[in-house]
């Protein structure tokens, strides 16, 4: 390149030698001329260096530097990894003031009105730019990635439209001042030309074709290589050099070299800034993955590193900078992991062995402030690198999974996965001498705290339990929760029944203490089965099954009972079996009938109506109660279709007897808490003919613990069609003076046991004599049920009852001898046979 610039400049002084020797007649008269041309067009030339081009770059440097910020934005909004959302951040900073310095070198030049104009609107637009960027990186750190996008959509796309739009006046207005001095430029040197060629047209023409092949074949092509290579020597990659073709001389061996420099120099920019990516790239990528990283040359010394490593083994930047040797590294992990037995110097030494070998080790390592790592190590051709993740969080997830495959969520206990793999354990280990016990233990009337309480509550409730239950077992027992209200527990090591039977009453004790939850005292009580292995089966599926039959006897027997397995409660568990195919073919084939309790007004003694009952005819087991059938039926479901038809049935047979008596028919907890129970009512009615006011439906308070907004609605509904809602075996459960109010009742039915009790306990006597009173006021009936003695009919009526029922008045019959009895009445204080 040297020695084709030094074979252009030869090129140029023959040339100028020649216009020397022409000149030199004319350079004494053209001399002063000359220099004031050249003075001008030097003015002028200066002034498009000094002040047009200055502008240009100081505008180009802000186009740039907002392209930049603009993507790098972009990117932000898009990063979730905070190491990159801070290394982007710092480019920001820097592109912005990048944008600064392009604005402060405009400051410094002479800018025209129009330009400062133009300017200051810029700087506002800028300044909005960054605002709105600043919104949506506060909605970014606040986690509102979605509303962060769109503000990044709409607002700043919008401002950064605006900021172009100003850098683009910017440009037009500058580039415009530019064209105008290189304008001036041209004019001067067209002026300098003329007036030169003006001077020597008289006899200088030679001169002039000397001139002016210097200036097109030499200066111009020169001048223009020239500018072309400084502009490339600036960084300039536009830079656009002059096209000679066909030139053979210096000028085209010069022009060529130029292109072949250009396009070498482009190359290796291009080059240097892709491997500067890369760099960069590479750089990043390892400073920010989430993986700890070190790598050591052969000497053994740390070359590569990252922060994740440090932040891993808790060391410090120094402690695995590069440089650091490899026993110096291995020392300082060996510090930080749980290494067991090992010393930290055989810990060190094994790592080293196994690089020295070039093999690979990978495993699990404990760190001593707890936590684990991953590591992996593995030559390299120029030394070895180990790779570290911390799977703390991993580790503890599956350890929180395998708990949770085998325990309750809720309670913490073993679940019946667990509990199973238990009995197999206590069935291996016990004997006939030294049996296992399987208590199973289910809750009295916890449903009606979920019911009434809400499910809070009894979640809170089944947690005291699980506590109460590990409180009265030993360390050696096994309590677990399947679910519900169902608990097991099995126990080890004890003199049996005795040890089974002391545990159970034990927890039976326990559960019967009140429940403090929430200000709420709440009494539930238990029941306990219990089967021993192997005597009670050799088998988890057989134990389990018998421990289950047990506390179904438990219940069955009263509730908060504790009793063992027979061989009898299988019988009755087949019994049971029976008993429910045959109630399901019986709703199949309607195998049921009513019969009429009947009811009497005690103060006139006439008949006022009869409580429907429904029997089921069984070829073998002959006429069935409902007290045997209807809590199957409830228990299946069967009791919806087997209450519509009771309904059907006794508005039938009322409907045929005298219009002034009445029929009462009970209503299950599981109708009223359906809607559809108000279309069985009316479509009963409308095939029988019966007028509503001749219904009378019983419902007991099972069906008011839970009176919400469905139950009332039910109730009033059926009030409004003109059926009568009394409320049957009021005294017992859950009964509470507040139904009394809350509810639209027409009678209520004082439960047997207080009749029965009416002549020996005064305090019965009170209670039903306060109901009548209170009764009275709020204008509810009130009709004593199970009257089965003159004294108890006398008592009844002295207490307040208005009407009565029981077997001293009349049995159930059929609805003929309802109808039969319309006209009888109580006679001498006896019943009505």
């Amino acid at each position: 390149m040297a020695s084709v610039l030094r074979g252009g400049e030869s090129s140029i002084l023959n040339g100028l030698g020649l216009a020397a020797a022409t000149f030199l007649t004319l350079i004494l008269g053209l001399g002063a001329l000359s220099l004031g041309q050249i003075g001008s067009v030097t003015a002028v030339s200066l002034e498009m260096r000094d002040v047009a081009l200055p502008k240009l770059l100081a505008v180009n440097e802000i186009e740039i530097a907002l392209d930049a910020h603009a993507l790098l934005a972009r990117r932000r909004v898009q990063v979730t990894d905070f190491r990159q959302a801070a290394d982007i951040d710092r480019e920001m900073r820097r592109a912005a003031a990048r944008f600064l310095t392009g604005i402060e070198r405009l400051d410094q030049l002479t800018l025209g009105a129009r330009a400062l104009e133009v300017e200051q609107s810029l700087e506002a637009a800028w300044l909005e730019y960054l605002a709105a960027l600043d919104r949506v990186g506060r909605l970014y750190e606040r986690g509102a990635l979605v509303d962060a996008e769109a503000a990044m959509q709409d607002s700043v796309r919008v401002a950064e439209a605006d900021v172009r739009r100003s850098v683009s006046d910017l440009v037009d207005v500058v580039q415009a001042e530019a064209a105008g001095i290189s304008a001036a430029a041209e004019r001067e040197w067209q002026r300098a030309r003329v007036l030169t060629l003006g001077a020597l047209l008289a006899g200088l023409a030679a001169t002039l074709l000397t001139m002016r092949w210097v200036v097109r074949r030499v200066s111009r092509p020169l001048l223009a290589i020239s500018a072309a290579m400084r502009r490339l020597n600036r960084g300039e990659d536009a830079a656009i050099l002059p096209v000679l073709p066909g030139r053979t001389d210096e000028i085209g061996i010069l022009a060529e070299a130029a292109a072949a420099f250009r396009d070498s120099v482009l190359e290796a920019r291009a080059l240097a800034a892709d491997l500067e990516l890369q760099r960069e790239i590479l750089a990043a990528s390892v400073r920010n993955m989430p993986l700890g990283l070190c790598m050591l040359d052969e000497l053994g010394r740390v070359a590569v590193s990252n922060r994740a490593l440090a932040e891993i083994f808790d060391l410090s930047p120094a402690d695995c900078a590069p440089g650091v040797a490899q026993r110096d590294l291995l020392d300082r992990l060996a510090a930080r992991v749980d290494r067991g037995r090992k010393s930290a110097g055989e810990f060190s030494t094994g790592i080293a062995a196994t690089v020295a070998r070039g093999d690979q080790m990978t495993g699990t390592w404990q760190l001593m402030a707890g936590g684990s790592v991953s590591v992996i190590i593995q030559p390299t051709p120029d030394g070895w690198m180990m790779i570290a993740e911390d799977i703390t969080e991993r580790v503890s997830h599956e350890a929180n999974i395998r708990h949770l495959a085998r325990h309750d969520p809720l309670t913490g206990l073993p679940n019946r996965r667990a509990f199973s793999e238990e009995i197999d354990r206590a069935i291996a280990e016990a004997g006939a001498e030294c049996p296992a016990a399987v208590l199973f233990v289910d809750l009295d009337r916890f449903k009606n705290v979920n019911d009434t309480l809400g499910h809070g509550i009894g979640d809170a409730l089944l947690r005291q339990v699980a506590a109460r239950l590990s409180w009265a077992v030993r360390d050696a027992d096994t309590v677990a929760r399947f679910g519900g209200d169902e608990f097991a527990v099995i126990q080890r090591g004890c003199v049996q029944p005795e040890g089974a039977r002391g545990l159970g009453e034990r927890i039976i004790a326990l559960l019967s203490s009140p429940f403090e939850i929430e200000g709420n005292s709440l009494r539930i009580g238990g029941s306990v089965g219990v089967a021993l292995a192997p005597g009670d089966g050799d088998c988890v599926a057989d134990v389990l099954r018998n421990a289950d039959l047990a506390l179904y006897a438990a219940k069955a027997a009263g509730r908060g009972q504790c009793l063992f397995f027979d061989p009898e409660m299988n019988a009755r568990q087949r019994a049971l079996q029976k008993l429910e195919h045959d109630l399901r073919q019986a709703v199949l084939s309607d195998a049921f009938v009513m019969e009429y309790q009947p009811l009497f007004d005690i103060a006139s003694g006439d008949l006022v109506g009869a409580e429907a009952l429904m029997r089921w005819i069984d070829p073998v087991r002959g006429r069935v109660s409902p007290a045997e059938f209807v809590p199957m039926a409830e228990e299946l479901g069967l009791i919806v279709p087997l209450g519509a038809r009771a309904l059907e049935m006794a508005c039938a047979d009322a409907a045929t007897w005298p219009a002034h008596l009445k029929v009462a028919v009970n209503l299950s907890p599981v109708q009223v808490h359906r809607v559809g129970v108000i279309e069985d009512v009316r479509a009963a009615l409308a095939a029988s003919g019966l007028a509503p006011r001749r219904l009378e439906v019983e419902i007991t308070e099972g069906v008011l613990l839970d009176h919400g907004p469905e139950v009332l609605g039910t109730l009033d509904a059926l009030h409004e069609m003109g059926v009568q809602i009394a409320l049957d075996d009021f005294g017992t459960g859950y009964s509470s003076l507040g139904y009394l109010r809350a509810l639209r009742l027409d009678k209520v039915k004082i439960d047997i046991s207080f009749v029965r009790e009416l002549e020996n306990d005064p305090s019965a006597a009170a209670i039903v004599r306060a109901v009548c009173s209170l009764c009275a006021s709020l204008d509810i009936g009130v009709t004593a049920e199970g009257v089965e003695t003159a004294e108890q009919l006398a008592s009844v009526a002295a207490a307040g009852c208005i009407e009565a029922q029981g077997f001293y008045l009349g049995r159930p019959g059929a609805a003929e001898i309802i109808a039969g009895l319309a006209g009888a009445a109580l006679q001498g204080g006896r019943g009505v046979a």
